[in-house]
């Protein structure tokens, strides 16, 4: 089995699992189910979707899948003899790709059968994020020696499985709406691929993989994930949501 999916199946062993205090707490619960919509991972492009279902008295899971989607356009600029910036390339980035983030709770309490309060909660995560890069070069002086010399017209794959443990605190009003804070570390490992439009041989390509990280990534709104190692990160983040 792939290591990319173990988190996913950790969590949907966990759903069919039966619980033994289902029955004691039937008669407490109104709804089991959160909608929710998250708004701290729209920065970063994601457009995140949760669904909470309250297996017991202290126990929920839940699934959420992001959409990412967004454009980008900047120029690269150099100096020239009069010490004046001028711009030597054009730069579009098109971003593309989707989330998967399957998570355990364990609350300290229950109320009224939905989920309220300080919770610790065990989450995977797989990660699918795609760039189309346009690059036109105006003046090709302005390409530092050592770099790829044609335009970086490609597509960039990057791919992660990781996981983490957050702590959060989420409030249920009676009007069935949710407020929910969380925080904690996980760990990412990534996996990327490049593709330019044209053929490139072994040299070349290396060479122009080398570059984008000057001439592509730095300019990016994105720029510190695009370059991020595989290792411990944070996770933070804000949902709003409503009983179903």
């Amino acid at each position: 089995m792939s290591i990319r999916l173990l988190p996913c199946v950790a969590v949907l062993a966990l759903l069919l699992a039966p619980s033994h205090t289902q029955a004691q707490v039937d008669g407490d619960i109104d709804a089991r189910q959160l909608l929710k919509l998250n708004l701290s991972d729209w920065y970063f492009a994601r457009y995140e979707l949760g669904y909470e279902h309250v297996l017991n008295a202290s126990t929920s899971v839940q699934i959420a899948f992001a959409g990412i989607g967004a454009s980008e356009e900047f120029n690269r600029y150099d100096f020239n003899n009069f010490n004046v910036v001028s711009p030597w390339a054009d730069v579009e980035l098109e971003h593309s790709g989707w989330r998967l983030t399957p998570e355990l709770r364990r609350y300290a309490w229950v109320y009224g059968g939905m989920p309220e309060g300080v919770y610790v909660s065990i989450m995977g995560r797989l990660e699918q994020w795609n760039l189309e890069f346009d690059e036109d070069i105006r003046d090709p002086a302005g390409i530092t020696s050592g770099q790829f010399q044609e335009e970086l017209d490609g597509t960039w794959s990057q791919f992660h499985w990781g996981g983490g443990v957050l702590v959060g605190y989420q409030w249920y009003s009676d009007n069935g709406i949710s407020l929910e804070v969380y925080t904690g570390p996980m760990f990412r490992s990534y996996s990327r691929g490049w593709s330019h439009k044209g053929d490139l041989n072994a040299e070349e390509q290396e060479l122009a993989e080398d570059s984008l990280e000057d001439r592509l990534f730095n300019g990016s709104r994105w720029s510190e994930y695009l370059n991020r190692d595989s290792g411990p990160g944070w996770r933070f983040g804000l949902t709003v949501g409503l009983g179903l």
